[in-house]
């Protein structure tokens, strides 16, 4: 037997224990009563790994939670019924208690949180001002608010305002899928409407006049803040329609359509479960990648436009731009290429716009094979394309939208780093040209340092992501890919996680005026071509849409404002080499202790390191020592970098720099020289480059100029 079965039972039983004492009891007290009351089946009396107590106190102690929630029991000093619960105790009979009790806290709980957002104000308000012999429509609370219509239906099924029934189909009928939120209640809503006044056709149409639309709600209570509509933006395709070109139809009766040829009539709007189960009884013959692609076409155009988006389509290398003025309609086509059609109002008819003129994203976003894509995240782009064209943009008028560009490397960055401004400069400029950077060279010249401190100079702080790859990094690691999750009931499933690549990437779509930066830390030391998939493609051709792996996703791009820095590691040879393709898409700037910025970094460093700590006074040969023995490293690869000793600890002991060389240096050493003789060492020795120093000083290696 499932416990929903016991449930029922076992709520009562508490409240009725606890109406029947005049104290409050405990929560054993309370159990240990209704354990007497109640006949429970024995697999509900064990125990779980998880607690001691049997299984039915730990599910009736959460359903006692929920009544608390709702204040029918309180628990202070123990548990106690209140007034409220007493009602409920005398109102719901038998397991109604326990259905009440899930339905009102799940009300309450929505309450607390999805709805909580000032944007459903109106809609509250609305169908609280919704009295008898009145009705309004999905369309006409959408439209108050700046909604989706599929928001207010789960507005509706979630709040259960006591007006629902009086929200009708833009038309003025009844939805066929109209339910009572009361599972026993089995009266006609036609009924209960003709009951309070309202009037309907022989078509099954109310009123017309008997309708609240949305600026009738406005008048009713202007005191509430009047949200801005969000406008949205749809690509439609009409060039290829079953080998017809329906464009032309759509620009002279300013329509736009699909063609839906195997989908039965309906009245849209309609619940997206129901168009799944319609799209998956009509479109058996297709396969499911087919079906998914046709359920998010026909939810689009059905569902989420709304009169007053932007909508474009092209033909013949040109587009056309226009604004959606009529709610969707369903008409049997003879033809069956355009059975769902919106009336569309086009903005430039007579003036269509070359590709190669659009502003970009939009020529990436065109090559979508969906016959209905999504263009809101680049309205921009659109409204920047009517505003060329002289386009009036109506009632809702677009910010200025702020050129994105780096700032300026500051001085003071400089100054920290103790590198040129004119260095760091240079590096900026390479990555906001080429997208993509790779700074690379031994160990110890500074790679990750360098990177972090530009980043946080060009972007701020919340725009810059660091990662770091190793050779089990994957796809899904980086971008996204399914992952275990544990579901309310216990059970695993497996659900598809954004991974921080495509985290930046989102983040960057919704900001973009301001740079966002992907620092990846020993990027070599991954499988490139298993990690970045198809986004290798991107990397290089930015103003170009590829299909993803595992999203439905198939005009995914990559934005302008999205940029990489990588690190790479020239010294441990296996991982050295960089693939053509990688290196086609990338910059690649050395770090090298003989080349700038690097070199004399290690004496910039101890000359500031004198003026702050009077107490670094030891070691002062440092760079000396360094650049002897870099020129003793006959690998240009196999040099050393100077922040093994660009440590203020190294210079406040006499041992200091000796401790760091034996403990770091020599160990990297050797691993290079590895099966070579340990005597081999000994040319590396501090000791030894101090004696061939002292016994011939003009074999110390020249200073960078400008560095003295």
């Amino acid at each position: 037997m499932a416990f929903a079965d016991h449930i029922g039972p076992l709520l009562r039983a508490t409240l009725e224990v606890l109406s029947a004492v005049d104290r409050p009891l405990t929560r054993r007290e309370t159990f240990d009563r209704v354990e007497g009351r109640v006949e429970i089946a024995p697999e509900y009396l064990t125990a779980t790994s998880s607690s001691p107590e049997p299984r039915w106190r730990q599910q009736l102690g959460w359903r006692i939670m929920e009544a608390a929630a709702l204040g029918w029991v309180t628990r202070r000093g123990g548990w106690a019924i209140t007034e409220a619960g007493l009602r409920a105790l005398e109102t719901y009979p038998e397991n109604e208690l326990s259905r009440q009790l899930a339905a009102q806290y799940r009300i309450e709980y929505q309450k607390g949180k999805k709805y909580a957002d000032p944007k459903w104000a109106p809609v509250a308000e609305a169908l609280a001002r919704l009295e008898p012999g009145s009705w309004t429509s999905h369309g006409d609370l959408a439209a108050l608010s700046g909604l989706a219509w599929n928001s207010i239906s789960g507005f509706l099924s979630e709040q259960r305002p006591s007006s629902a029934h009086r929200v009708l189909r833009n038309d003025g009928q009844i939805s066929g899928d109209f339910k009572w939120f009361d599972p026993a209640r089995t009266d006609s809503p036609r009924e209960v409407l003709e009951r309070e006044g309202l009037t309907f056709d022989e078509a099954g149409r109310a009123d017309p006049e008997q309708r609240l639309t949305a600026d009738d709600f406005r008048g009713m209570f202007a005191e509430l803040p009047v949200e801005p509509v969000t406008r949205r933006a749809w690509l439609v395709r009409g060039s290829s329609v079953d080998g017809r070109d329906l464009v032309p139809i759509w620009l002279h009766k300013g329509s736009a359509s699909l063609a839906a040829a195997n989908l039965p009539e309906f009245a849209a709007p309609i619940e997206r479960d129901r168009l799944k189960a319609i799209v998956e009884e009509n479109y058996q013959h297709k396969s499911y990648a087919a079906r998914e692609t046709k359920l998010a076409e026909f939810d689009a155009f059905c569902n989420r436009m709304r009169p007053g988006d932007y909508i474009v389509t092209t033909t013949q290398g040109k587009a056309y731009i226009g604004r959606i003025t009529g709610e969707v309609a369903y008409v049997a086509s003879s033809d069956q290429r355009s059975n769902l059609r919106r009336t569309v109002e086009w903005l430039n008819e007579t003036r269509p716009v070359p590709f190669a003129h659009l502003p970009q994203p939009l020529p990436a976003k065109l090559h979508s094979q969906s016959d209905v894509t999504e263009l809101t995240e680049n309205i921009a782009a659109v409204e920047e394309l009517l505003t060329a064209l002289g386009i009036e943009l109506g009632d809702v008028q677009s910010e200025p939208v702020r050129e994105l560009a780096f700032p300026a490397v500051s001085q003071e960055l400089a100054d920290e780093i103790l590198i040129e401004r004119p260095q760091l400069q240079r590096l900026a400029d390479l990555l906001w040209e080429n997208k993509q950077l790779i700074l690379y060279g031994p160990p110890g010249t500074g790679k990750t340092f360098i990177a972090r401190k530009l980043a946080g100079q060009l972007a701020e702080p919340g725009a810059v992501k660091l990662v770091q790859f190793h050779p089990s990094y994957t796809y899904e690691d980086f971008f996204e890919g399914f992952r275990p999750v544990q579901r309310a009931d216990g059970q695993l499933a497996f659900e598809l996680r954004p991974g921080p690549f495509r985290q930046l990437v989102e983040a960057a779509r919704q900001h973009p005026s301001d740079p966002y930066i992907l620092l990846i830390d020993e990027i070599n030391r991954a499988n490139l071509a298993k990690v970045f998939g198809e986004l290798y493609f991107l990397l290089e051709y930015r103003d170009d849409a590829i299909g993803l792996l595992y999203s439905a996703e198939t005009d995914f791009t990559l934005p302008p404002n999205v940029f990489v820095i990588g690190t790479m590691n020239t010294t441990d040879r296996s991982i050295a080499l960089v693939d053509t393709a990688m290196r086609r898409r990338f910059r690649f700037v050395e770090l090298h202790p003989d080349l700038p910025p690097i070199k004399g970094l290690l004496g910039r460093w101890l000359a500031e390191l004198q003026v702050k700590d009077e107490l670094a006074v030891h070691n002062l040969d440092a760079p000396e020592l360094l650049d002897a023995l870099n020129v003793r490293i006959e690998d240009h690869d196999l040099a050393i970098g100077p922040s093994y000793l660009m440590k203020p600890g190294v210079y406040r002991k006499e041992d200091g720099l000796d401790m760091v060389w034996d403990t770091a240096i020599l160990p990297l050493l050797a691993e290079h020289h590895y099966g070579s003789p340990p005597s081999v060492l000994d040319r590396y020795r501090s000791s030894a480059l101090r004696r061939s120093l002292a016994v011939s000083p003009d074999l110390r290696p020249t200073s960078e100029p400008g560095t003295e």
